[in-house]
């Protein structure tokens, strides 16, 4: 249940973390004071918005801009910050069935292994298969997409979460509005989806993928 304290979404979350990391990496390899004041800036105008939401987490970012910061109390912060976050909501086994209807015999995720504050989306592998199954919360409702996916796996870019990463190929058939046809769609994507999750900073990159291989 979201309460006032829960004010950033995991994607959000994710790029503070992904941006505060570039700061702390500065103050431990550029021994110029004046650069590293001026990223410190820069940053702050990336991440002000989201910092600013809730004064507990103004109290934050003034522990990140002590320049003696370790990587450690640094992980250690942001795994505290997760209180902040709203989670992705938890579906049923039954929203889950609803949502791959002409799916038999699925495989389904281990929910109990999750943390739904890292989550913008809900990934998992069916090796006996070879399906990914991906699942998302859109408009009150739970949406699922499935597909093939390689077992040829290799380094490069995923079209969820826009890093380069370990991927392998996705491919979804969809059924065509006009004359029923049905069409192959897909892309490169991590093999790992909380991987993935942890590595969305933009919620756009995520939705451009969705609409390609569900429309």
């Amino acid at each position: 249940m979201n309460t006032e304290n829960n004010v950033l979404t995991p994607y959000e979350y994710w790029y503070c973390k992904q941006q505060i990391s570039e700061l702390v990496s500065a103050y431990h390899s550029v021994n110029d004071k004046q650069t590293v004041v001026t990223l410190q800036t820069l940053i702050q105008g990336k991440t002000e918005e989201f910092f600013g939401r809730n004064p507990l987490l103004a109290a934050y970012w003034e522990q990140f801009m002590n320049t003696a910061l370790t990587r450690d109390k640094f992980e250690k912060l942001f795994e505290e910050m997760k209180q902040f976050v709203i989670p992705m909501a938890i579906p049923s086994t039954k929203q889950i069935e609803k949502s791959f209807r002409k799916v038999k015999k699925m495989q389904h995720p281990d929910l109990e292994a999750k943390d739904f504050r890292e989550l913008s989306y809900l990934g998992w592998n069916d090796s006996g298969t070879n399906r990914k199954y991906l699942l998302r919360k859109i408009d009150g409702r739970f949406v699922g997409t499935y597909g093939s996916f390689s077992t040829d796996v290799q380094k490069g870019h995923c079209a969820i979460c826009n890093q380069i990463s370990t991927v392998a190929f996705f491919l979804a058939t969809t059924k065509s509005a006009g004359d029923g046809t049905y069409t192959k769609k897909g892309n490169y994507i991590c093999t790992d989806s909380d991987q993935c999750n942890r590595q969305l900073t933009q919620i756009e990159t995520l939705e451009r993928f969705w609409d390609t291989v569900t429309k």
